[in-house]
């Protein structure tokens, strides 16, 4: 279905990933909806990037070809609920991975999770999310907000 499928595969996180990981972290476009909606700090991305070795159910992807790290999908848990979501390094937004992303991470959790139970929030002023999610087939579920913005909750069609 997508030309780029071949290019990047499921891995976990390695220490040689730290420097791409802050990269992605500290970055303001792509933390724009994320988290607290800012960059984080260098000693935040240290906790974020310990704890995320330790994820089960949230997964780093990485260019085939390179080894590159290119972000990462999955599920986290937000204030006691599953929350699915993906983000990537800016240098490779557009290119039609976050589709394949999604694609991976939900076929690798289905066997274990009950999507009808995970949340996948995107905020209204997120266009670039909105029209991943459309592609995927995601529907609207319900209008939502949280903290920061006001959006909706998708259900994830798998």
């Amino acid at each position: 279905m997508l030309l780029n499928q071949n290019k990047i595969e499921i891995s976990q996180l390695i220490e040689s990933d730290r420097c791409a990981v802050f990269d992605l972290l500290q970055d303001k476009e792509t933390m724009r909806f994320l988290g607290p909606r800012r960059p984080l700090t260098d000693q935040e991305s240290e906790a974020w990037f310990i704890n995320e070795q330790k994820a089960e159910h949230r997964f780093a992807f990485r260019s085939i070809e390179t080894n590159e790290f290119i972000g990462f999908c999955g599920i986290s848990l937000i204030d006691g609920e599953l929350d699915f979501g993906y983000f990537l390094r800016r240098k490779f937004w557009g290119q039609g991975l976050a589709i394949i992303m999604c694609e991976s991470a939900i076929a690798k959790l289905s066997y274990t999770i009950d999507f009808t139970q995970v949340n996948v929030f995107i905020a209204s002023d997120n266009i670039a999310s909105q029209k991943v999610a459309k592609k995927l087939g995601w529907k609207i579920k319900c209008a939502a907000n949280n903290e920061f913005e006001t959006g909706n909750l998708y259900l994830i069609q798998n």
